[in-house]
């Protein structure tokens, strides 16, 4: 099984919508990552589903915003309105992330009685340094 691990900045505001007769939750956006390499940014579009997307609709929209994501790779295909071939591609769909906030947007959180822990979801006050010697880069 694989599993990735990415944090980075909100580059735009999140695109959320509802699709298909069950209303599915849909989040689109893109987080700017950091190559340590050389101070570049490498952008990756990321896709959430349901819970996820609505946490992120609701507390993740705010750009520049500091975002740790844990996705899969998933196939993807769909058919082209334009031309009507079919399409293939490939998704990063989150299975767990965590928000930073400034230090308010935290305490807002915490006022409006949000269960993070027990939806998988987090939200810290912190904004942690990624280029100290003591952030280990494999494993966050």
């Amino acid at each position: 099984m694989q599993s990735n691990h990415h944090v980075g900045r909100l580059v735009r505001q999140i695109n959320f919508t509802e699709k298909g007769e069950n209303k599915t939750k849909i989040a689109y956006f893109k987080l700017a990552i950091n190559d340590l390499k050389d101070g570049k940014a490498t952008y990756i579009e990321y896709i959430a589903f349901n819970k996820t997307a609505e946490y992120l609709r609701d507390f993740g929209n705010e750009v520049g915003q500091v975002i740790e994501v844990e996705f899969v790779m998933r196939n993807h295909d769909y058919t082209d309105r334009q031309s009507g071939k079919k399409v293939y591609t490939v998704q990063n769909q989150v299975t767990q992330l965590r928000l930073y906030h400034t230090k308010q947007k935290t305490d807002e959180i915490k006022n409006d009685n949000v269960d993070l822990k027990s939806s998988g979801l987090e939200a810290t006050s912190s904004i942690p340094n990624f280029g100290s010697d003591d952030f280990d880069i494999i494993g966050g």
